[in-house]
This record gives structure tokens, sequence and C-alpha cells, in this order.
């Protein structure tokens, strides 16, 4: 599939809806956007929190990955998630309290029983005793659990680093667009200075210089248009750094040019061993199997087991023990909704990793796939077709100057040169982005959850 890069063309219409409700003599002064497009700095676009000196300067992936890591709240809520599932596995492995009761008998009766005269106390103590395995099975579920949410946390982090790279590089080619889109207008300028003093000189016709106004004013709405999406992609990052701005110096980006080694497109498109995504499947069935196992011991019946001392004031405080024994029968409720349910969940986590094993397999051959040809088009556009565009452009605008070229044809080198640089620009963003969402497909798990269901599944 061919790469797509956004056209920006349709700006022209706009340009000439302006230019045609209102009519700019040839001496008359510019046209306020083109005011406010000198306005911007020649290399820095910055998030508006700069001019109150808040803004953080990011220079590099790394910085920008290590400062978010070390800002970003989502980390703190995984982290907290964990927490969790700890707190959960200290409660599965503590028994169950025993249980003291006391009872006084025969009080405030009638005849013989009436006041204090025939009364029996009596002081027990109980023990619940859990049958079947169940605190055992009970914290190996709790152990999976663990498990499973320290992944959650691998998979933040590693989610985190991808949106923070695409976002910088989004950032840095929303700052080259403006300044591609200000070398339109300075280009626009020149062209639109040239064509007036032929008009006025009597070697060009009028609708000639109306025609060089349209594409000077389509070229500073595209300019004003780029900064607010410059601007918008600086919030964002800001937002993923945890930071109220952030300022990247777009023009000296040297990594954004990075295009490192050409991709292998023989190459096959293999998850590694111990991917992060495929451990986190493997492990939830493992919680999941858990869960049923537990299910299933908690239908097996505890016993319940007491004894206490009995003391009879009638018998001149003469004592007795006392034992008891408690069996619930499990005639109605064998725990028979939870197993099935346990089950369902088992059936649909098996069911959901192999699909998700399938679609992690095809993302990464898309990806690499991506990033090959994103990679070949940036390579052949900076090799030749740049520098071809240039050359046309310059070419173009000494020949109008001397009377060899027409404006048309001006405006077409200008335009290609202009669409050249863009498509530059969206090729080494594309390459940044893949590379990153490459990076995060072949993470691994920093500590992989091990255990002896995976084992015996294997």
């Amino acid at each position: 599939m061919p790469i797509q890069f956004r056209s920006r063309f349709p700006l022209a219409l706009v340009g000439a809806a302006i230019l045609a409700t209102t009519a700019t003599p040839s001496g008359a002064a510019d046209p306020p956007a083109r005011h406010r497009v000198a306005q911007a700095g020649p290399d820095r676009v910055a998030s508006p929190s700069t001019a109150a000196g808040t803004a953080l300067l990011v220079t590099s992936p790394e910085q920008a990955v290590a400062l978010a890591l070390a800002r970003a709240p989502i980390l703190r809520s995984a982290e907290a998630g964990r927490q969790v599932a700890q707190g959960d596995r200290v409660t599965a492995g503590l028994r169950p309290n025993p249980d003291f009761s006391f009872n006084a008998e025969n009080i405030g009766g009638s005849g013989s029983y009436g006041g204090i005269r025939s009364l029996e106390t009596t002081y027990s103590l109980s023990q619940r005793i859990e049958t079947g395995g169940k605190r055992q099975a009970r914290m190996t579920a709790a152990d999976r659990a663990v498990a499973l949410t320290s992944l959650d946390v691998e998979a933040v982090r590693l989610d985190l680093a991808r949106e923070v790279v695409r976002a910088l590089a989004e950032a840095v080619a929303s700052g080259r667009a403006v300044e591609i889109a200000r070398e339109r207008v300075r280009l626009a300028d020149e062209v639109l200075r040239a064509t007036r003093a032929r008009v006025e000189a009597g070697r060009e016709a009028f609708p000639q210089q109306r025609r060089a106004e349209v594409a000077r004013e389509t070229a500073a709405v595209f300019a004003e248009r780029s900064q607010r999406e410059a601007g918008s992609a600086l919030r964002t990052l800001s937002v993923l750094l945890a930071t109220p701005g952030v300022d990247v110096m777009a023009a000296r980006a040297t990594w954004f040019d990075d295009l490192g080694p050409r991709p292998a497109p023989t190459r096959a498109a293999a998850l590694p061993p111990g991917q992060l995504d495929r451990t986190r499947l493997d492990a939830l069935i493992d919680q999941r199997r858990a869960e049923l196992d537990l299910q299933r011991r908690n239908a097996i019946p505890d016993v319940a087991v007491g004894g206490g001392v009995r003391r009879f004031r009638e018998a001149s405080g003469d004592t007795a023990f006392v034992l008891g024994l408690s069996v619930p029968l499990p005639i109605f409720d064998r725990n028979q909704g939870n197993i099935l349910r346990a089950g369902a969940e088992l059936n649909r986590a098996e069911a959901e990793a192999e699909r998700g094993r399938l679609y992690l397999d095809a993302s990464l051959a898309d990806a690499e796939r991506r990033l090959d040809q994103a990679w070949r088009a940036a390579d052949s556009l900076r090799r030749v077709v740049l520098p071809a565009a240039g050359e046309a452009a310059a070419s173009a605008r000494e020949g109008y100057a001397g009377g060899k070229f027409s404006l048309l044809e001006v405006l077409d080198a200008q335009r290609a040169l202009s669409d050249a640089r863009e498509q530059l620009n969206a090729a080494l963003l594309e390459v940044q982005q893949v590379r990153a969402d490459i990076a995060r497909l072949r993470g691994r798990a920093a500590t992989p959850a091990s255990t002896p269901a995976a084992a015996t599944r294997q």
C-alpha cells in the first residue's frame, strides 16, 4: 500500500475566494495574514506557556521518554493497581479468625428459674477449618493476579514510551511544516514583487498579478493553519510529559532526519520470545484457570469445631466442658454459579488470547511493511526529488524575471518544491512513528510471569 500524504492544495480555493471579495491595489499594504506569518521566529515552535518561561525544552526521544516515565500520572495509577493486587495477595494468605462466644441461660424465668439462681454460663471458642486446599488455591489465584498486574505496569510503560516518541515526532514535523509554509510565503512574495514590476512595466497583464496575489494569500492561509497544528502537537506532547508547556527546536532535531539502516523487506516479521503482550495473554489464562480451580474448591464445605466451659450456679458453681462440630450440608448451594462463571471466563480468555496472537503477528507484519515503504519514500525524496525540485523552482524564478517563463510555470515549480518538502517531512514522520510502533510490538516483559500452569501448558 503506497504511503499517502495529506494534500493541502484545496487551500488555493480559499485564497481565491478571499481575493475575489476583497480587491487589493498593487500599491496597497500587505494583508493581515502576511503580518501574522512574519511575526513568528525562524526555527522555534513552542507552546503558549513559553512566554511565561515555564516551557520544558525537549531535544531527543530518549529525553522525552525519561521525562514521561518520571512524571506521567498514568504510571502511578498502574503502580497503584499492582499494589491493590499485592494487598489481595496478603488477604488471600490469611486464615479465618477464631470466634469467641458467651452464653447465659436460665435467667429471669419463673419459679425455680427466677433471678439468677439457676444461671448457666458458657464460654466457648470455635475455629473454622478450611478444607479442600482452599487457602492454597486462593493464594495461587492471588499470585497470578499480582503477576498479571505487574505485566500491566510494564505494558503501560511501553505504551507511554511509544506515545511520547510519536507525539515528539509529530511536534517536530509540525514545526518543520511551519518552516515550509513560511518559505512558501517568502517565495510567493518574490513572485508577487516580480509580477508587479512586470505589470507596471507593461510586460504582463494585470490578471497575472491577481493570480500571484492569490498564490501569496493561499500560502499565508496555509502558514497560519500550520502554526495552529504545531501548537496542537505541542499541547499533546506536554500532556504526555505532565508539564505545562514544552519547546522543541524543530530545525535542529537531527534525530528526526536519521533514517537508519534500510529495512530488509524479506525479513520475516516475528515477535521475539517473551514478548510482553503474548506473556500477558498467557498470564491472563493462568489467572483465569487459577480462579476456576479456586471456585471448584470453594464447593467443598468447611468444618467448624469449637470447645468451651459451662458453669452451673445452681450446682454450687460446678463446671463442664462443651464440644461442638458444625458442617454445612451442600444441598442447594454447591457454588454452581461461580464455577460456571469462572469456566466461562477461562474460555473467553483463551479465545481472546488466540485472537490477540493473530492480531499481534499481523500488526508487526504491517508495521514492517509500512516502515519499508516510508523509508524508501524518504530516501528517494531526499536524494532525488527535493534537489531536482529546488533547481527547477530556482530556474523558473530566474527565467520569469528574464521573461523566459510564464507565471503559471513559476507557480507550478514552486508548488512542486513545496510538495516535495512536505512529502519528505511526512515520510520522515512516518519512519519515526512506525519505528516507535515496532519497538512497542517487540517490547519484552521485564519480569515475565513464569508459573507452573504455564509450564504445564507448554
